[in-house]
C-alpha cells in the first residue's frame, strides 16, 4: 500500500505540474458544506492556508464541491464562480479547480490560480490535473 502524500506535498507537485502561481489543497468539511484550505503553494498561499467558510460563499471551491466536477476558468473578470474580491485583489486571471474524492466521497478539492507565463489555463491543463488526482486518490491522507 502506497504511503499518504502530505498536504504541501500535494500541493507542490500541483504547483509544478501547471507551473501554476499558486496552488491549494482544500479539504471539504461537514460533507462539503465547509471549505477548509488545508494547504497552499506560491504567491497567495500566506493569505489563503487556513481559511475555512462556507462552501455556498467561498467561490471556486464550493462550486466545485457542489458539482463535483472540474472548473476551468480560462478568464476570471466578472465570471461570478470565482470571488471577485480576490480577483481585483490578487490579480487572478485564470483559475481551474477539481474536486478529489476517496474511496467515492467528497474529500476535497485542488485549486490553481494564474499560471506563471501569464497564459490561460486551458483543457490540457485541466486533464494534467484530473489525471493527477486519479493517480494519487489512493494516496490522501485520511483526515
Amino acid at each position: 500500500m502506497n504511503q499518504p502524500l502530505s498536504l504541501q506535498t500535494i500541493a507542490e507537485q500541483v504547483q509544478e505540474l501547471l507551473q501554476a502561481e499558486t496552488a491549494v489543497v482544500v479539504l471539504a468539511e461537514s460533507s462539503g458544506e465547509q471549505v477548509y484550505s488545508a494547504a497552499a503553494v506560491g504567491k497567495y498561499a500566506a493569505d489563503v492556508v487556513g481559511k475555512r467558510g462556507d462552501a455556498a460563499t467561498s467561490g471556486l471551491p464550493g462550486i466545485v464541491f457542489k458539482g463535483s466536477c472540474p472548473i476551468l476558468i480560462e478568464n476570471t473578470k466578472g465570471d461570478l464562480r470565482v470571488r471577485q474580491d480576490y480577483v481585483e485583489a490578487w490579480g487572478i486571471q485564470t483559475a481551474l479547480a477539481i474536486p478529489l474524492f476517496f474511496r467515492g466521497q467528497l474529500w476535497g478539492a485542488l485549486m490553481v490560480l494564474n499560471r506563471l507565463d501569464s497564459k490561460s489555463f486551458n483543457q490540457e491543463d485541466q486533464q494534467k490535473l484530473v489525471n493527477y488526482a486519479t493517480m494519487i486518490s489512493d494516496r490522501l491522507p485520511h483526515t
